[in-house]
C-alpha cells in the first residue's frame, strides 16, 4: 500500500526540511504545498526531498490541502502540518486501521482541542456520528475514498468527516501528540465563522439522503413468487 503525505506550508523555513525527512521515513512521497511562501520554504522542502508545488499567492490552507490531494499518488493520503506540531512517527498509526481493513478514514485526536469554534464544531458532528476531534489537522485517508468527495467549505474541518460520512466510510480515530509551535504564531484561522455554516449545510444534506434512502428501501416491494401453472395431473 503506497503512502503519500501532502503537508500545506507557508513560510516555514525554520521546520519543514525537518517535517519531510522525518515524514520519508514512514512513506512513499511527500508533497509540500507552499501557499505564497515569501522565504526559502519550497527550496528547503524540495532539498529534503518533497515534491514541491508553490501556489502563486496566499490562498489558504484547504486549497493547499487540494492541490496537494490532486498530486497525491498513493492508495492512502495523510495530512499533517509543516510547523512542527505533528510528529510524522505517529503516521503509522493513523495507518494501522486502514492496513487491518477496519476504516477508509482515521482522525488524529488531539489531546486538547484548544479553541472554541473547533469544539463547537465537534458538537455538531456528534449529532450525527460520535467524533472526538473534527477539525484535526492530522488524518489519514483511502485515495479512492478522496476522489469521491465534493471538499466543501474553508477548512476541512467538520465537513471532510461528514462527507466521509454520507459515503459510507468507516470512519476511525487514534490518539495523536501535537507539541507546541516552537516558531511565530498560529497561520491557520479559527473562528469559522462561514464553517459553521457549511457544517449545518453537510448535516442536512447528509440526514436528508440517508431518510430518502430509507424510504426507497421501505418501499420496496419484495420479490414476487413465480407460480407455475399445475402440471398434468
Amino acid at each position: 500500500m503506497r503512502v503519500s503525505v501532502v503537508i500545506p506550508a507557508l513560510n516555514e523555513e525554520k521546520t519543514v526540511a525537518e517535517v519531510v525527512r522525518k515524514a520519508l521515513c514512514f512513506a512513499d512521497e511527500v508533497i509540500v504545498v507552499d501557499d505564497g511562501s515569501t522565504d526559502r520554504t519550497a527550496e528547503l522542502a524540495r532539498r529534503a526531498g518533497a515534491r514541491v508545488v508553490r501556489h502563486p499567492r496566499r490562498m489558504g490552507v484547504y486549497r493547499a490541502f487540494k492541490t496537494g490531494f490532486k498530486l497525491a499518488r498513493g492508495d492512502v493520503v495523510i495530512t499533517m502540518g509543516a510547523d512542527g506540531q505533528h510528529d510524522p512517527a505517529d503516521i503509522p498509526r493513523l495507518l494501522e486501521p486502514i492496513e487491518a481493513g477496519r476504516a477508509d478514514l482515521v482522525l488524529g485526536v488531539r489531546q486538547v482541542i484548544p479553541h472554541f469554534s473547533e469544539r463547537f464544531i465537534k458538537a455538531l458532528v456528534s449529532l450525527l456520528l460520535p467524533c472526538s476531534d473534527a477539525s484535526t489537522g492530522m488524518i489519514a485517508i483511502r485515495s479512492s475514498l478522496l476522489a469521491r468527495m465534493p471538499l466543501r467549505g474553508d477548512c476541512p474541518c467538520g465537513t471532510l468527516v461528514l462527507e466521509a460520512y454520507a459515503l459510507g466510510a468507516r470512519v476511525a480515530e487514534v490518539p495523536i501528540v501535537v507539541k507546541p509551535r516552537r516558531y511565530g504564531r498560529r497561520r491557520v484561522r479559527t473562528r469559522h465563522v462561514r464553517q459553521v455554516f457549511y457544517v449545518l449545510l453537510e448535516l442536512f444534506l447528509t440526514c436528508l439522503r440517508r431518510a430518502i434512502a430509507r424510504c426507497h428501501v421501505q418501499g420496496r416491494s419484495p420479490p414476487s413468487k413465480t407460480v407455475r401453472p399445475p402440471g398434468p395431473s
